[in-house]
């Protein structure tokens, strides 16, 4: 099974597509599709994911990658990985995820 969810960055103006796929092995392979150049050297560097770099925040491969890529911190697309990634490891329930729609980050006055 492959797990997908949708990043809308509406700041930058970039929609990015993340794709999650859980190998026998138990590891993740992590794709993207983007126009952004730093979104796609994000998940170059990430690679493959243990559930470790899922559930383990502070040795997670995932946030070490985002200090070493050229992306804004404010990008959204290591959580929207970490959310695939769970989606595809059974950790976040698949019908609660579809049931809510997204979550968001909203600019106040």
């Amino acid at each position: 099974m492959t797990s997908r969810v949708k990043v809308k960055m509406t700041v930058c103006d970039r929609e990015h597509i993340i794709e999650v796929s859980q190998r026998e092995d138990g590891d993740f392979d992590v794709k993207v599709e983007t126009k952004c150049d730093h979104v796609r050297e994000f998940v170059e560097i990430l690679g493959t994911l243990s559930i470790v770099d899922l559930t383990d925040k502070k040795n997670s491969k995932v946030w070490e990658c985002v200090k070493n890529a050229r992306m804004s911190s404010t990008c959204l697309t290591p959580a929207a990985v970490l959310n695939a990634c769970w989606l595809e490891a059974g950790l976040l329930s698949k019908n609660l995820a579809e049931s809510c729609g997204s979550i968001s980050v909203e600019y106040l006055d």
